[in-house]
C-alpha cells in the first residue's frame, strides 16, 4: 500500500506536466498542424494505455452518458472505416491514402476506451476553455498574416478554416447550466475570433457553416440559464452586443475582414455565371468555382455509368486528367479529387464509397441525438460538427488532408472527455 501511495505521488507531477504540454500544443495547433498531429498521437496512445491497464475490468463507466455517446460515435465510425476498407481492397487502392478514416477511427476507439475505462478526472474544462480562446487568438494571427502578407496557412486553407470552426463548436459544448458571464464571454469571444479568422482566409467552403455557428452560440447561451425568458433575452442581447462590439473593433483594425469575404463571394458569382454560360476563357476554366462545376458535371455522368462499384482511385485520377484536357484547364490537371466528398466517394467505390462518407456524418447526428439526454451543450457541439462536415463535404476535399481528420478527432475527444471530468449534465430535453 505504501508503495502504491508513493507511486501515486510520483505520477501526480508527471500528469500535471503532461496536461500542461497538451494545453500548450492545443493553443498552438492553428499555427502548426504538427502540434495537432502530436495531440492526436497522444490521444491514441492514452487510449491504448487505458486498454492495457483495464482490459480485464468490467466495472461501470465513469460517466454513463458520455460512454453511451462514445459508443454510438465509435460504432458509426467503424462502419465508415469498414465500408471504405472494402472498397479499397476491392480496387487495390493504396490504403496509405486514407488518412481521414484511419485517424478518426483510431481516435474513436481511444475515446471510447478512455470514457469506459479510465474515468478521467484530470480533463479540466475550464483550462480547455481558456486554451481554446488562446487558440482563437493564434488562429486570427495566422489568418491575418495570410490576408495581409500572403503567408500560407499551415494546411489547405479551407480545411484549416474548417478546423477553427470545429474548435468554436467545442467552446459551445463546454458551457454548463448556470454558466457565469465570464464563461459566456469566453465562449462568445472565442467564436467571434474563430469566425473572423475564417472570413480573413477567404475560405468560401467554410463560409457555409457560419450561420449555423452563430445560431449555436446563441442557442447554447439561451439554454445555459434557468432564469425567466425575459432575463434570458436580456442576456442574449448583451451577448450579441459583445460579439458585435468585438467584431466591429477587429473589422476596424483589420478591414480585410470585410473586404476579403465580399471580394471572394463576388468572384464566386462571376465564376459560376461564366462557367454555366459555357465561357471557355482561361480565367474561368481555371477558376475555383469553374473547376468545381466542371468536375461535378463530369463526375455525375461517370457515376451514372457505373454507380455500384465505382472505378477505384487510379481510374478517378485518370478521369480527372482526361476531363482537364477536354476543357483545357491546367488547374483541373493539378487536382486528384473532384472537390466533393460525396461524388469522390462514389467515383472511387460506388455505393460503398457513399456509405462510408455518410457514416461519419451520421455518427455526428446520432451522437448528438443520444447526447441530448446527457448534456445538451455537448449535443449542440456534436450537431455543429456534423453540420460543418455535411456542408463542407459538398464543395471541398475535406478528407484529403491530415489536418481535417486530426481536428475532428480532437474536437470530439474534448467534448466527451471534458464531460466526465466536470460531472455536468443537462436536463432531458
Amino acid at each position: 500500500m505504501e508503495g502504491q501511495l508513493q507511486q501515486g505521488r510520483w505520477l501526480q507531477p508527471v500528469s500535471l506536466i503532461a496536461w500542461l504540454v497538451v494545453l500548450v500544443l492545443l493553443a498552438l495547433t492553428p499555427a502548426n498542424t504538427k502540434m495537432g498531429g502530436v495531440l492526436w498521437l497522444m490521444l491514441v496512445v492514452w487510449g491504448g494505455w487505458a486498454w492495457l491497464r483495464d482490459w480485464r475490468s468490467h466495472g461501470e463507466p465513469g460517466d454513463e452518458g458520455a460512454w453511451r455517446v462514445a459508443r454510438v460515435w465509435l460504432g458509426f465510425c467503424l462502419a465508415g472505416v469498414a465500408c471504405k476498407l472494402a472498397g479499397v481492397l476491392y480496387w487495390d487502392d493504396p490504403i496509405g491514402t486514407r488518412h481521414f478514416e484511419m485517424r478518426v477511427g483510431l481516435s474513436a476507439c481511444a475515446v471510447y476506451l478512455l470514457v469506459r475505462s479510465v474515468r478521467p478526472r484530470g480533463v479540466d474544462a475550464d483550462a480547455l476553455r481558456w486554451t481554446l480562446l488562446a487558440a482563437a487568438v493564434v488562429g486570427l494571427a495566422v489568418s491575418g498574416a495570410h490576408a495581409y502578407w500572403g503567408v500560407e496557412t499551415p494546411s489547405n486553407r479551407i480545411n484549416w478554416a474548417g478546423g477553427l470552426v470545429m474548435f468554436a463548436f467545442v467552446q459551445i459544448a463546454l458551457l454548463r447550466l448556470g454558466a457565469s458571464g465570464r464563461e459566456l464571454g469566453v465562449m462568445a469571444g472565442s467564436a467571434a475570433l474563430f469566425l473572423l479568422s475564417v472570413l480573413l482566409t477567404g475560405a468560401r467552403g467554410a463560409y457555409l457553416v457560419v450561420p449555423w455557428l452563430v445560431i449555436s452560440v446563441f442557442w447554447g447561451a439561451w439554454i445555459c440559464s434557468a432564469r425567466p425568458w425575459s432575463q434570458r433575452l436580456l442576456s442574449a442581447i448583451k451577448l450579441a452586443m459583445l460579439v458585435v462590439a468585438l467584431s466591429s473593433v477587429v473589422a476596424v483594425l483589420l478591414p480585410k475582414v470585410v473586404e476579403v469575404p465580399l471580394q471572394r463571394l463576388d468572384m464566386a458569382v462571376d465564376e459560376a455565371v461564366a462557367t454555366l454560360a459555357g465561357d471557355r476563357d482561361a480565367n474561368y476554366v481555371n477558376s475555383s468555382v469553374g473547376v468545381r462545376l466542371q468536375f461535378w458535371q463530369h463526375a455525375v455522368r461517370a457515376i451514372q455509368e457505373q454507380p455500384w462499384l465505382g472505378y477505384g482511385r487510379a481510374q478517378r485520377i485518370a478521369f480527372i486528367q482526361a476531363w482537364a484536357d477536354e476543357v483545357g484547364s491546367e488547374e483541373m490537371k493539378r487536382q486528384i479529387h473532384v472537390h466533393s466528398e460525396y461524388l469522390n466517394g462514389m467515383l472511387d467505390h460506388g455505393v460503398l464509397g457513399l456509405m462510408s462518407t455518410l457514416s461519419f456524418m451520421a455518427a455526428f447526428l446520432a451522437s448528438a441525438w443520444v447526447a441530448r439526454r446527457w448534456n445538451r451543450f455537448a449535443a449542440i457541439g456534436l450537431l455543429g460538427l456534423g453540420v460543418l462536415h455535411v456542408l463542407m463535404s459538398i464543395t471541398d476535399t475535406n478528407t484529403g488532408t491530415n489536418n481535417y481528420g486530426v481536428m475532428m478527432s480532437l474536437s470530439v475527444a474534448m467534448i466527451l472527455l471534458a464531460r466526465p471530468g466536470m460531472g455536468i449534465r443537462g436536463t432531458s430535453s
